[in-house]
């Protein structure tokens, strides 16, 4: 009876140990949680950022005659290729993002057509040769990736040529406009990501040889023209932040 007394006792005291030992176990596994984002730190996408994108461009052109409004050709096709360099800033707060976006690149869209009677010997060729866009952007941020919508100004190098038997004359000329559109970027790790992106841009009627170079040469021309932009890029986001002390307050 004493030995059953004996043990009986012990295992009281081994139970009770353990029951005061099992708290401090549970509190020492709840303070070190698996991962905390560290104190401080930035949004995913705030940040600026450079980059290059490239695609392909297409769109309409019409030749008018500045002093009747008559067209002088078919309104006819341009189709290319452009590449250039981004630059931006983005700012966050939650799921929204606020951006500033530029870029210029260098395009090969070009078109051309025959003139109508009575200069139906000559023909027009219109060549788009750079463009350039500034433009704000409003996105949707989910995890890794943002959608976005665009829009701002533009403006392009534009030269028109007429064609004729004994030769070509070009006249170029820069032409103001405006863009909009849309698209989507993913985050590929901490420093690039990737996108792609549509942009219509519609740029101001210009006059072209006024006066005309010759009187044997059909002057006088007004031409209107826009651009559907779809291309793909990659940004990547610089290690310095000149948003980074807002962020930290």
């Amino acid at each position: 009876m004493r030995t059953s007394l004996c043990a009986s006792t012990a295992a009281l005291a081994l139970v009770a140990a353990s029951a005061g030992l099992a708290p401090a176990c549970a509190t020492d596994l709840s303070i070190a949680p698996i991962y905390q984002t560290p104190a401080g730190a930035l949004p995913t996408w705030a940040g600026t950022y450079i980059g290059v994108a490239g695609g392909g461009a297409w769109g309409s052109a019409a030749v008018r005659n500045n002093a009747t409004g008559a067209d002088q050709t078919p309104h006819f096709d341009l189709g290319g290729g452009l590449f250039g360099v981004t630059a931006g800033i983005n700012a966050q707060g939650g799921n929204g993002v606020l951006g500033l976006e530029a870029d210029i690149s260098a395009t090969s869209k070009k078109g051309s057509t025959f003139e109508f009677p009575p200069t139906a010997a000559f023909s027009n060729e219109v060549r788009e040769q750079w463009l350039s866009t500034f433009r704000g952007r409003v996105g949707y941020a989910r995890e890794n990736w943002p959608v976005y919508a665009t829009g701002g100004a533009a403006l392009a190098n534009v030269a028109n040529s007429i064609v004729a038997p004994a030769g070509t004359i070009s006249d170029p000329q820069w032409h103001w406009g405006w863009t909009a559109g849309g698209g989507l970027e993913v985050k590929l790790n901490q420093d690039w990501s990737a996108k792609i992106e549509y942009l219509y841009v519609g740029l101001q009627d210009k006059s072209y040889f006024n006066p005309a170079p010759s009187p044997f040469l059909p002057g006088n021309q007004r031409l209107q023209l826009d651009d559907h932009i779809v291309r793909v890029g990659v940004n990547y986001k610089l290690p310095w932040n000149v948003l980074d002390s807002f962020f930290k307050r």
